[in-house]
């Protein structure tokens, strides 16, 4: 199966070369599509035996051997104008939004970074307690969002975003930012 994962990601990544010279905004179901390929493939190195659920179970990716349900959110570079200055960049993963009735419809969450070119992913690995230990948040344009996780690009970029909108940075959100590696390539968390 992992060759079919291959294919798909070769196929987006091939589309998207050939779109942007149309049209170079992505299409964002083109970078949800590619980060949930990229941790299929992954979860199947492991050998998880991963099961796309494609938006059909309220979560991306169900691991049959463990009886574990994974929502994957992708993110590109972006700053959105959600911090004033434009050299402040991060991966923005949304974890809850405004008025969604809580339940426990995954149990980790795979926050995957891009670059421009939708290749070398980067896999920051949450619990479903993990995920959740974000504050509440209010961010202007985004009204919908209540909990997100912002890594910022930099630990420059990162105190930046501090010093501008302070609270817009979770506590959890810091620790994160301070200790990446804490959640980057924890494939052992998912058991």
């Amino acid at each position: 199966m992992s060759q079919n994962y291959t294919k798909a990601i070769k196929a987006i990544i091939n589309f998207k070369k050939y779109f942007d010279k149309i049209d170079p905004k992505i299409p964002k179901k083109l970078v949800g599509e590619i980060g949930e390929f990229y941790a299929l493939k992954e979860l199947e190195k492991l050998g998880l035996e991963p099961e796309h659920k494609g938006g059909q179970g309220g979560y991306d990716i169900f691991l049959k051997k463990l009886n574990k349900k994974i929502e994957v959110r992708t993110s590109l570079w972006k700053n959105e104008g959600v911090y004033p200055d434009k050299t402040i960049r991060f991966w923005g993963w949304r974890v809850e939004n405004q008025n969604q009735k809580r339940s426990e419809k995954f149990d980790y969450l795979i926050g995957v970074g891009l670059d421009e070119n939708f290749s070398k992913p980067k896999f920051y690995i949450f619990t479903y307690k993990e995920a959740f230990r974000v504050g509440d948040i209010t961010i202007g344009r985004f009204k919908n969002i209540k909990k997100k996780i912002h890594l910022f690009e930099t630990k420059i970029a990162f105190k930046k975003a501090m010093r501008s909108k302070p609270k817009l940075v979770s506590t959890f959100e810091k620790k994160i930012n301070m200790k990446p590696s804490q959640f980057l390539d924890k494939w052992n968390k998912i058991k």
